[in-house]
């Protein structure tokens, strides 16, 4: 096989599945296993591959994923290349979803063994103190998470409430905005940007009253696939294992 993933989690699973060497693409922003890119091409990002490269890679199993990759490539591709396009829209999606990629690329019995294990940890999940959340994805301006999202249903396996109730995915939304959500605590994402103490000294600033700021890992709570599995196990730890509070405005952000 000659396996293109054009998505980061799903190149991660592809090599958890034990089929490294046969993924002879990825996306710039496949950085797991962290050297990856040394035996798989670089085609491109998530929403720009590049098509020709991708052919002149003579692929024969193409992964994509219809959130994060666009429509009109993906199509392109899979003309020629047999496709399996994703789209867990929550953890409870994943064990299908891999075993769906084990039949795809014939590692059925692998693939089983990872989805067995995350619908074990599925059967009791942890729960929290019930909080009120905001998780934040990007700033200037602030973004987030919004409940129809991967992100927030994972959270919402702990007991824990997306603050944002509108129906926008991934809604931008100014200071005003995010006081009204009335949240009790913002999570501040390592990705797709990476939220610094000095952007949290910079919210704060711009906002006195906001609830407490933690720091999350964006890659433990957004990307579907083996990863999933450290997600749960993660969240049934205690929350000091998992949430990074950032001090009150620093001296030295």
């Amino acid at each position: 096989m000659r396996i293109i993933s054009l998505v980061p989690s799903l190149s991660e699973t592809v090599c958890d599945l034990g089929l490294r060497h046969e993924l002879v693409g990825c996306t710039q922003f496949c950085v797991e296993p962290r050297d990856l890119h040394r035996t798989a091409t670089r085609i491109g990002g998530t929403k720009t591959p590049d098509v020709e490269l991708i052919r002149s890679l003579h692929p024969t199993h193409l992964l994509a994923n219809q959130e994060e990759n666009p429509r009109e490539p993906v199509l392109e591709l899979a003309r020629d290349i047999p496709t399996l396009v994703s789209f867990p829209k929550g953890p409870e999606d994943v064990p299908e979803m891999l075993r769906d990629i084990g039949r795809f690329l014939s590692c059925e019995a692998r693939a089983e063994e990872w989805a067995l294990g995350i619908e074990k940890l599925l059967k009791t999940p942890p729960r929290h103190s019930p909080r009120r959340f905001l998780y934040m994805i990007w700033q200037n301006p602030y973004m987030i998470a919004g409940p129809d999202t991967y992100i927030a249903r994972t959270l919402h396996s702990i007991g824990w409430i997306n603050a944002y109730q509108g129906p926008e995915r991934y809604p931008a939304l100014d200071i005003p905005a995010l006081a009204a959500c009335e949240a009790d605590i913002i999570l501040l994402s390592s990705e797709p940007y990476p939220f610094r103490r000095r952007d949290a000294d910079r919210l704060r600033a711009q906002w006195p009253a906001a609830p407490r700021l933690a720091r999350v890992d964006g890659q433990t709570l957004s990307w579907a696939g083996t990863r999933t599995r450290e997600a749960l196990e993660q969240l049934g730890k205690e929350e000091a294992d998992w949430l990074k509070d950032f001090s009150p405005l620093s001296a030295n952000p």
